[in-house]
């Protein structure tokens, strides 16, 4: 179904350097993010996140108390630590989304 959707641009480009950076159309993408974010339930914060942790050097997994991180798939948790490390790479290049 086609749908006409007004984004900010600075999400539009998050979408657009991560689509050509896995080599996917911006579409399938978009789809597939708007899916995650429809699974994930009410809390955007259930999925968790990765964060350099400076006592131990290497990065760990954060959520709220209450996610049910126990339920995560590994797929969804190495798709977290993707987004993170992607993340981390736009912050170093100086690009702000």
């Amino acid at each position: 179904m086609k749908t006409t959707l007004d984004l900010p641009d600075p999400l539009m480009r998050k979408i657009k350097i991560r689509a050509a950076g896995e080599g996917r159309k911006l579409k399938d993408l978009v789809a597939e993010l708007l899916d995650l974010g429809l699974a994930a339930g009410d809390s955007p914060r259930q999925a968790g996140y990765f964060k350099m942790d400076p006592e131990i050097g290497i990065s760990v997994f954060v959520s709220p108390p209450d996610a049910p991180v126990h339920r995560m798939t590994v797929e969804e948790i190495l798709r977290s630590e993707q987004e993170s490390l992607e993340q981390e790479d736009l912050e170093r290049a100086g690009i702000s989304l």
